[in-house]
């Protein structure tokens, strides 16, 4: 694209966030600091890659790239439930970025990796870094949990392994897999390491492709958990498809891994502390105008 090009088209951004700033519709049940963090915060959507839905990404960490849970891990760790090997579930998603011209995309966070780099820096090659005792609202799925990352839907699925349905030595085997990539391709993958507490006010679903909203507003100190859901269902749907291009001997269906990540989804939310019980608003656009909807509360998971 040219530079004229490129300047004409993010003035249109601008002109359309601002736009559609300016008509937002919202139920009555719907809190005005809610509609004033989705006003103030709107972002046009972006495609290098994926986070997670932590309210923790900064503005510059979340560029507007698709928020779903876990981010890139999170589809790998759904592929571990549909019989991929650790490897097979890591390799699958990463080729599939890289054949797109696209990163792998994964955090952690400051209390569980603080000797880690910068979000663009070198990741330290620390396979066998010692598992801290946390005791956050985020990481405390059960009484005194072993984190072994700073992201919580990694966590809790090798925590609380069988509300996934999962066995918890293969999550660690592919977390392992991940920072080995992250060690010898980091020009493959996006690494974020948070630098934050958890203040998440709600949920916002963003039933969208044309907009998202960033997380996190610094100066106001406001946070939400945001999930692209639109654009994640076109994802998945683009995976299965490379999947079954790719290979024959373990052929899926689009219905069958969209399920597996909701169930995954929604066990994430129920099991951590962060998120659990929260109010849910969905957020969608049509012809130009925006709509938050109050959706209900997180599911609550109590651990046995």
């Amino acid at each position: 694209m040219h530079e004229r090009e490129a300047i004409k088209l993010a003035a249109n951004q601008e002109l359309f966030l601002i736009k559609l700033a300016r008509n937002i519709e919202a139920g009555a049940d719907v809190p005005v600091d809610v509609i004033a963090h989705v006003k103030e915060n709107l972002a046009i959507p972006t495609s290098e890659s994926s986070i997670c839905v932590d309210g923790g990404y900064s503005k510059e960490e979340a560029q507007g790239e698709l928020a779903r849970p876990g981010a890139d891990l999170g589809i790998s760790i759904a592929l571990l439930k549909m019989n991929f090997t650790p490897e097979q579930a890591f390799l699958t998603v990463y080729n599939y970025r890289v054949m797109e011209g696209q990163k792998y995309g994964w955090h952690s966070d400051k209390h569980v990796d603080p000797k880690y780099g910068q979000s663009d820096g070198d990741l330290e090659d620390n396979l066998d870094h010692e598992v801290q005792k946390v005791h956050n609202d985020h990481h405390e799925v059960a009484s005194h949990s072993d984190a072994i990352c700073g992201c919580g839907h990694c966590n809790a699925a090798n925590n609380s392994s069988s509300e996934y349905e999962l066995d918890p030595n293969q999550v660690l085997e592919l977390l392992n897999i991940v920072k080995q990539y992250q060690a010898s391709h980091p020009e493959n993958m996006r690494f974020v390491n948070l630098d934050r507490d958890h203040n998440e006010k709600g949920i916002l679903v963003i039933d969208s492709d044309e907009v998202t909203v960033y997380p996190w507003d610094k100066e106001k100190g406001v946070q939400f958990f945001v999930y692209d859901s639109k654009r994640d269902q076109q994802l998945l749907a683009n995976i299965v498809e490379y999947i079954n291009l790719v290979q024959t001997d373990n052929l899926i269906t689009y219905e069958q891994f969209k399920q597996i990540v909701e169930d995954h989804t929604q066990a994430t939310l129920g099991l951590l502390g962060s998120s659990k019980g929260k109010p849910i608003y969905t957020i969608s656009v049509e012809n130009g105008k925006l709509t938050i909807k109050s959706s209900g509360n997180a599911p609550i998971i109590e651990e046995q």
